[in-house]
């Protein structure tokens, strides 16, 4: 009999701290490129009447992913662990992971994700599925294939294509780099919006930098220079009732804009000096890394990118 009471109280208890705490995910956008980053916000409610701790245990969080008919897609590693956190009473928080990096996501198609989570007392939670896609964009001209130089010294062959993308009803610029093969995305950079009646210019230089000049809206130009990698090197923005061009500067080959005004921008980098508009290409862009963060403030949903 004390057996079975004990039993009773173990059960209630775990179905107490079920229903009082509230776990879901939320997608930055329903749609992405192959390659693109995957941001996915796992958001968390505590309304157990006492402080509740988390990611005490290794791979206390896990995602699946599941193709339109049911299909698993294949894991390539686990997410990054979040380590410990405690949410007060009656509070929120929330956990962000890049999906991109943990599977395999180059096929196009309709996908649905959905997260575990074992809470401390051993119960196993799982979340609502989210949908989103995979699209192709449209290609705006032949995929460049060029000879990269990597750090160590070999030259490695890829393939550098502007592709064009409607999201949220606004024609977005990105800039991809594959392998030979197209198969596997190396790199994917949102170079903002674009119209659809400019065509974007692009030109290689000798030192294997891709340079893209597009419009943005209007009079407005972006200009964005690239290492071989990915890696960003300029961004600039310009304007002009004539159209700004690509060319040559001098006997050296180097390429930069002719025409229109640079205008000084939040946005640019390297950020220009105070005293003049002049911009260096020497120093490379800090490169982003996944990680994982928690807040045990409002869990606000943060608004889909422009």
């Amino acid at each position: 009999m004390k057996w079975h009471s004990r039993l009773l109280t173990l059960v209630a208890t775990g179905l107490a701290l079920h229903a009082q705490v509230d776990v879901d995910l939320v997608l930055s956008r329903e749609s992405f490129l192959p390659g693109e980053p995957i941001e996915v916000t796992t958001r968390f409610a505590n309304f157990t009447g006492r402080p509740l701790t988390l990611g005490t245990e290794p791979g206390w969080l896990q995602f699946t992913l599941e193709r339109g008919e049911g299909r698993v897609v294949t894991k390539q590693s686990d997410p990054p662990e979040s380590g410990e956190f405690t949410l007060k009473q009656s509070t929120r928080g929330k956990l962000k992971w890049n999906l991109t990096p943990l599977f395999n996501l180059e096929d196009t198609g309709a996908y649905r994700v959905f997260a575990s989570i074992r809470l401390p007392d051993g119960e196993l939670r799982t979340t609502t599925s989210v949908p989103f896609e995979i699209i192709a964009g449209v290609p705006l001209h032949e995929p460049r294939e060029l000879g990269v130089k990597l750090p160590d010294g070999s030259i490695e062959r890829r393939k550098f294509v502007l592709q064009q993308v409607n999201f949220l009803k606004k024609l977005q610029l990105y800039l991809r780099i594959t392998d030979p093969t197209e198969s596997r995305t190396l790199s994917i950079t949102p170079l903002g919006t674009t119209v659809s009646f400019d065509r974007p210019q692009w030109a290689v230089d000798g030192d294997t930098h891709f340079h893209v000049l597009h419009r943005a809206s209007g009079k407005t130009y972006l200009y964005h220079v690239f290492q071989g990698d990915g890696t960003l090197l300029t961004r600039q923005l310009w304007e002009g009732e004539t159209r700004p061009q690509l060319e040559i500067l001098n006997e050296s080959g180097e390429i930069g804009v002719k025409g229109g005004q640079r205008r000084v921008s939040s946005s640019d980098f390297p950020p220009p000096p105070e005293a003049t508009n002049s911009v260096s290409l020497k120093e490379p862009a800090p490169s982003g890394t996944a990680s994982s963060t928690s807040e045990s403030n409002k869990n606000d949903t943060p608004p889909p990118p422009q």
